[in-house]
C-alpha cells in the first residue's frame, strides 16, 4: 500500500478530535441533538485547522447509516467509509476554485432536484467558496435561501471578506481559531509515541511554533522530519532541516547590543548567512524575539516561548527599557522594507545591526522630551560648567549691533519706500514715478522704457488706467501687468490694480507746400530754425 501522509492519516475523525474549536463543535452537536439542522453553514478561518474535516464529520454524524442522525458517527457503515474516503454520492466535495463560474453552478443546480440515493441529507462542501465569480455567488443566492428539501450547504473558506454580504447573511457562520502550540505539540507527542518515534521536547515546540496555529502545517512538518532518516530528533536537527535560526543566537545577539559590541553582533549576522538562512527569515525571527522580550516586560506570560528559555529571556528583557525595544522593532522593521528594495540585501542588515549596537549611546524620546521641558534648550546642549569666553562675547555684542543698525536701515527705507496712504492720486504716481521706474529697471530694462512712455488717464479707487499708443509697448505691458502691479502695490503699500489702453495717435493733416505762414502756425520751433538760418545765408 502506497505511504500514506502524516496529515491524511491522523485527520480527525470524530467530533472529539477536532482540536481547539470547542466553541463550533458543542453547537453543531446540539443542532444534531436538537434536530435544529440549518440549510447552510460557513466555516472560516485560518488553513489546517480542521473546516474540512469538521465538515465531514458533521456530514457523518447526519447521514450515518445505524444511528444517525448522530453526534457519534459510527465510521463503519458505507456512509461513513465513502464520506470519509471523499467518494460519497450524497456528500459531493467541491473544488470552489476550479468551479468559478455562472455554469458550475447552474450545474450544481439541477443535480438539486435528484433525491439523496442512499442519505438523510445530500450534502454539498465547497472548499474555497471565496474563488466563485460575482455572477456565480448571485446564481447561488435563490437556491440557498430556499434549497430543496434535505439539502445543506457547508461553506469553507479562508478568506471570509472575499464572500459577498448576501451570502453570508444565509448562512449560519462559524469561525475557526489558530490551534494553539500546547494543543499541536500535545498531537505531535501522541502521533510519536505511535509512530515510535524519539523528539526531544524543545524540538516538537519549535516545530509547533513554524506551524503557525495549522495541524496540517505541523503534520507536513513531521513528515518532512520523519524523512531525515533519524529515528532520535534533536532540535539541532530541526534547526538545519527548516533553517531556523537558534534562540541562543538571540540571546548572543541582545546581549552583544547590551555590551555596544558591534564586533560580535556582526560576526554572529555573517555566520547565520553563511549557513544559508534566508535574511528576510531571519529577521522575521528575531522581531518576534524582541516581540516576546517586550510581552515578558511588561508582565505577560508568552506561550510561544519554550519554558527553559523564560527565565533566560525575562533576565534579558529586563536590560532593556520598553522604548529601547520598540526602538529596535521599528529599525528591524525598516530595515525588513529596505532589503526589499537593494541590491545590497547584507550591506542594508550590516548597517543596520551597527545601529543596533549604538542602542546604549542614544537618549531616549522621553528623556529629551523631558530635558526640553524642565530647562531651557540652551541648557540641555550647553557643556557643564563650561565658562564664557569674553572675545566671543564682545564678537556677539558686536554682530548685535551691526544686525540692529541693518534692521535699522531696512526699516527706513520701508517706511521711506511704501508711505501709508489710503487712496492714490495722479500726483501721487507722478512724484514718484522715477523711484517706480528705477525699481522695473532693476529687472527689465526695455519694461521701464515703454512704461516711461505711457500716461495715466484716470485713477478711481486705486484702479489706475495708463494710455499707451504704441501697440508693441502695450503688448508688452499687457503681458506684464502683473509685475507692474506688484512693484507699485509694495512702493505704496497698497493693493492696486492697473489697466493699458491702446489709444493711437491722431494723423495730422499734411501741407502740400506749406508757406512760412503755415510752419509758424504749426511748429514755431521750426518756422525760428529756418528764419535764423536765412538770415546767415544773407
Amino acid at each position: 500500500m502506497a505511504y500514506l501522509v502524516l496529515a491524511r492519516k491522523y485527520r480527525p475523525q470524530t467530533f472529539d478530535e477536532i482540536y481547539a474549536q470547542d466553541h463550533i463543535t458543542t453547537i453543531l452537536k446540539n443542532t444534531i441533538e436538537l434536530d435544529r439542522i440549518a440549510h447552510a453553514y460557513l466555516f472560516t478561518g485560518p488553513r489546517g485547522v480542521g473546516k474540512t474535516s469538521l465538515a465531514r464529520i458533521f456530514s457523518k454524524g447526519l447521514n450515518c447509516l445505524n444511528n444517525g442522525p448522530t453526534i457519534f458517527p459510527c465510521n463503519e457503515c458505507t456512509n461513513c467509509r465513502e464520506i470519509t474516503d471523499g467518494i460519497s454520492a450524497d456528500v459531493i466535495e467541491i473544488d470552489g476554485a476550479s468551479n468559478t463560474g455562472i455554469d458550475d453552478i447552474r450545474e450544481l443546480q439541477k443535480e438539486l432536484m435528484y433525491s439523496p440515493s442512499n442519505s438523510r441529507y445530500k450534502i454539498y462542501i465547497i472548499d474555497e467558496v471565496h474563488m466563485l465569480s460575482k455572477n456565480a455567488f448571485n446564481a447561488l443566492l435563490k437556491t440557498l435561501e430556499e434549497p430543496p428539501p434535505n439539502v445543506i450547504f457547508i461553506f469553507a473558506t479562508t478568506e471570509p471578506h472575499k464572500v459577498i454580504p448576501t451570502i453570508i447573511s444565509r448562512c449560519q457562520r462559524f469561525d475557526f481559531k489558530r490551534i494553539p502550540i500546547p494543543a499541536i505539540v500535545a498531537q505531535l507527542t501522541a502521533i510519536c509515541d505511535i509512530e515510535k518515534i524519539t523528539i526531544e521536547d524543545n524540538a516538537l515546540f519549535t516545530l509547533a511554533k513554524k506551524a503557525d496555529g495549522s495541524m496540517r502545517d505541523a503534520l507536513s512538518l513531521m513528515d518532512q522530519v520523519l524523512s531525515f532518516g533519524e529515528k532520535d530528533i534533536t532540535l539541532e536537527n530541526i534547526l538545519s532541516i527548516f533553517g531556523i535560526v537558534h534562540t541562543d543566537v538571540y540571546n548572543e545577539i541582545m546581549h552583544s547590543i547590551i555590551d555596544k559590541n558591534s564586533t560580535k553582533i556582526i560576526e554572529l549576522l555573517h555566520d547565520i548567512l553563511e549557513k544559508g538562512n534566508d535574511i528576510q527569515e531571519f529577521l522575521n525571527g528575531i522581531l518576534e524575539y524582541i516581540r516576546n522580550l517586550m510581552l515578558l516586560k511588561i508582565g505577560l506570560d508568552v506561550q510561544e516561548i519554550p519554558q527553559s528559555y523564560k527565565t533566560i529571556m525575562r533576565n534579558i528583557s529586563n536590560k532593556f527599557e520598553e522604548n529601547d525595544l520598540l526602538y529596535l522593532i521599528s529599525i528591524l522593521i525598516k530595515t525588513k522594507s529596505d532589503i526589499r528594495v537593494s541590491t545590497n540585501p547584507i550591506l542594508v542588515a550590516e548597517m543596520s545591526f551597527i545601529k543596533l549596537a549604538k542602542l546604549s549611546e542614544l537618549k531616549s524620546l522621553e528623556k529629551i522630551l523631558e530635558d526640553i521641558s524642565s530647562q531651557s534648550f540652551e541648557k540641555v546642549i550647553a557643556k557643564p560648567e563650561e565658562k564664557p569666553d569674553l572675545s566671543s562675547l564682545k564678537k556677539e555684542k558686536l554682530l548685535h549691533k551691526k544686525t540692529e543698525e541693518v534692521k535699522s536701515e531696512l526699516t527706513k527705507e520701508v517706511l521711506e519706500e511704501k508711505p501709508h496712504i489710503k487712496e492714490i492720486t495722479i500726483v501721487d504716481i507722478e512724484n514718484d514715478k522715477e523711484i517706480i521706474l528705477n525699481k522695473i529697471k532693476k529687472e527689465k530694462m526695455i519694461l521701464a522704457n515703454y512704461f516711461n512712455n505711457s500716461k495715466i488717464e484716470s485713477i478711481s479707487n486705486n484702479f489706475i488706467h495708463f494710455i499707451v499708443s504704441n501697440s508693441i509697448a502695450y503688448n508688452l505691458l499687457v503681458d506684464e501687468k502683473e509685475f507692474i502691479t506688484q512693484i507699485i502695490s509694495n512702493h505704496f503699500n497698497l493693493k492696486v490694480r492697473i489697466n493699458f489702453i491702446l489709444k493711437k495717435a491722431k494723423k495730422t493733416k499734411t501741407i502740400a507746400n506749406p508757406t512760412m505762414d503755415d510752419i509758424k502756425r504749426e511748429s514755431p520751433d521750426l518756422a525760428e530754425f529756418i528764419e535764423l538760418t536765412e538770415s546767415l545765408v544773407s
